[in-house]
């Protein structure tokens, strides 16, 4: 157990070396993650898939991480949010390499349900230890972790794709990067802190078996659950988008992703900062128009210049909202964070999940452009949800949010 720290300084060293081990597993999360999905088409060659069965073994994934989220907020309250973040993250390092040494395609979605499920622990914990190092700070700073993460994804795509184009093959790199990992966890998860004593949380929040969400908790689900599935649909039919309705390039269309994923990177940099000043509601509705916003007028205006512009606006407009809705479902009143959390994740990860699927299919009845605008509708749902809700407070808030 960790020593007991009586002293000022000695809490604000321990909350510094937490935040540098919290932001380092997400860098690790996001990096080893999109470093995993830039060599898909490796993995199709080596198990011989098809783009359907590479589909089932992302949907296996995809599941693996749902189930195992709402499971995470009912490990939490008996092993830690420090504890299930180390085991979450080694799981989720030691499985990648496997992928590289399978034989069949059957024990590669088997091996992807479990990365899956690694994955979702990781999620749910890291970001419970996140809030619980926030609170330390006694300011926001959750949306610095989650650019941490967007950080290590544009770096991890990047080693992927020089990977593949140096035909390095799968095993080495991926076997290198999560060795390396490995070491970078062990190396920083003692500067975790350990969760509040049960004596010295809310009395009213249960500590055992279920309970139902309060109307707050559920607002905050649809605001992550819109946002989440957003985000995917932005990720796998933004590119197809600009190609077969806005006449861009193949070379241009492209693009438009990049600038999403880079405002998506920068808007969480300066997410705190805005939280901090404005209030989480006004920062989570304001997102949410300006992904209403660019994303109706891509769709209005197909011009590749103007969807580009559009998927700017929606990644900086969607970069601070999942930060925000984890922080603030960590301080809900009478639900521990880590269930609470777990709680989002839950449905925010099912709008990520459908998303895509639903656009794909919508797409071949509706077109693609009215399937998006779909979208829009659940960013206008997202942006009254946020407006109606009531933020719980982050520690030292700047002053009162007007109701």
């Amino acid at each position: 157990m960790p020593q007991l720290l009586s002293r000022p300084s000695d809490v604000l060293r321990a909350s510094g070396r937490a935040r540098f081990a919290v932001t380092l597993i997400f860098f690790l999360h996001g990096l080893l993650f999109a470093n995993w999905a830039a060599r898909l088409p490796e993995l199709e060659q080596r198990y011989g898939l098809n783009h359907r069965d590479l589909g089932q073994v992302l949907f296996c994934h995809a599941i693996g991480a749902w189930c195992a989220m709402p499971v995470a907020g009912w490990l939490i309250q008996r092993l830690g949010s420090a504890r299930l973040t180390t085991v979450g993250a080694l799981l989720f390092c030691s499985l990648i390499p496997g992928m590289a040494v399978l034989h069949s395609p059957w024990q590669l979605m088997a091996l992807f349900l479990l990365l899956g499920a690694s994955t979702g622990l990781l999620d749910v914990a890291m970001n419970s230890q996140a809030l619980h190092v926030e609170t330390q700070h006694q300011r926001p700073i959750m949306s610095s972790f989650h650019a941490a993460f967007s950080f290590g994804g544009m770096l991890g795509a990047g080693a992927g794709a020089l990977s593949a184009r140096l035909a390095l093959g799968l095993a080495p790199p991926l076997l290198g990067l999560s060795a390396l990992s490995v070491l970078l966890v062990f190396g920083v998860v003692k500067s975790l802190l350990p969760d509040t004593a049960p004596a010295e949380t809310d009395a009213a929040a249960p500590k055992t078996g279920f309970r139902w969400p309060s109307r707050a908790m559920l607002g905050l689900g649809v605001v992550a659950f819109c946002c989440m599935l957003g985000e995917g649909a932005m990720a796998d039919w933004s590119t197809i988008y600009l190609v077969e309705n806005a006449a861009a390039t193949a070379a241009l269309a492209p693009l438009g992703y990049a600038a999403f994923s880079l405002t998506m990177t920068f808007g969480r940099l300066f997410g705190d900062a805005l939280v901090l000043r404005f209030g989480p509601r006004r920062v989570v509705a304001l997102g949410g128009a300006l992904a209403f916003v660019g994303l109706l007028g891509m769709l209005l205006v197909p011009r590749p210049a103007v969807g580009i512009g559009g998927l700017f606006l929606i990644g900086l407009g969607l970069a601070g909202i999942v930060p925000t809705v984890f922080s603030a479902a960590g301080r809900q009143p009478n639900m521990a964070p880590g269930v609470a959390i777990g709680l989002v994740s839950t449905i925010g990860y099912g709008g990520f999940l459908l998303g895509p699927p639903l656009i794909g299919w919508l797409a071949d009845s509706i077109t693609l452009r009215l399937a998006l605008g779909v979208v829009v509708g659940l960013f206008a749902v997202l942006v009254v949800v946020a407006l109606r809700l009531r933020f719980a407070p982050a520690a030292q808030p700047a002053g009162p949010e007007p109701h």
